[in-house]
């Protein structure tokens, strides 16, 4: 994010030559107090109209997913060994746009009441934003086809095995899967993806992290259970289950209602 010259009325302000006008993107704050990272976030409606009616998600092209199908990966999940699960800290955050598009992604910011309003630009991809997803794991498979000579298999893995950001993988051997781990960290890190979160039914494949500063780089072994695409997955006994609030479900029935428990 930068800063840019504070205006003196809206339609004053100087943009790009590519764009008449910028486009400011409303944000709030979501608190999610089941996550063990970042509990607090901040959330860009690119779907908000501007006061000519259109939206930043009105202009972008949504491509088609280039990752495997939820299904497919949690189902070969469950046919390792040794699985390992992990995910990519601040993915959107990582990859850049184009510098001609950052008058698209304007907000407004102060970090106190007593501060001036500032205007800033966004330099990263955004969440909320329709094109992202597509943008943030193209990145992905892009550095898995510049590896795939060098880490044949990781670059394969990470073709297959990604959800968005969640890796869900392993191996029939232990000397594979702790192998494979370091590869695809380290086919990562070439972008600045950093994989977080570790979690494995293998105390050894928790052990060969790397010890860094922060807790929360791996999950605690002990752990009861993990949420992860959805599902929870008690790593110690390796048993997939679902959450739910069925019991919270009040009359009138219906299959919303139910979908929404699960």
């Amino acid at each position: 994010m930068q800063v840019i010259e504070q205006p003196t009325r809206n339609d004053t302000l100087t943009c790009n030559d590519t764009f008449k006008r910028p486009y400011y993107l409303p944000h709030h704050a979501v608190f999610k107090q089941t996550s063990s990272t970042t509990k607090l976030r901040v959330v860009f409606d690119a779907s908000a109209k501007a006061d000519n009616g259109i939206s930043l998600n009105d202009t972008l092209i949504v491509d088609p997913s280039v990752q495997q199908d939820l299904i497919s990966i949690v189902l070969r999940f469950r046919t390792h060994v040794y699985a390992m699960i992990a995910d990519i800290a601040k993915m959107y955050r990582q990859v850049l746009v184009d510098p001609r598009d950052y008058d698209l992604q304007r907000i407004i910011w102060r970090n106190s009441s007593e501060e001036e309003i500032g205007h800033y630009q966004l330099k990263t991809i955004t969440y909320g934003s329709a094109s992202a997803p597509f943008l943030a794991t193209r990145c992905i498979i892009q550095l898995a086809n510049e590896n795939s000579k060098q880490f044949p298999k990781a670059s394969e893995v990470i073709r297959r095995d990604f959800y968005v950001d969640d890796l869900q993988t392993g191996a029939d051997d232990l000397t594979e899967a702790m192998q494979l781990q370091g590869e695809i960290t380290a086919i990562l890190k070439q972008a600045g993806f950093d994989l977080r979160k570790w979690c494995s039914n293998s105390s050894t494949l928790l052990e060969s992290v790397s010890e860094t500063d922060d807790s929360n780089h791996t999950f605690n072994f002990s752990s009861e259970g993990i949420n992860t695409l959805g599902l929870i997955w008690n790593h110690i006994q390796d048993k997939i289950s679902i959450g739910h609030n069925i019991f919270n479900i009040r009359p009138p029935w219906s299959i919303r209602s139910n979908y929404y428990a699960i």
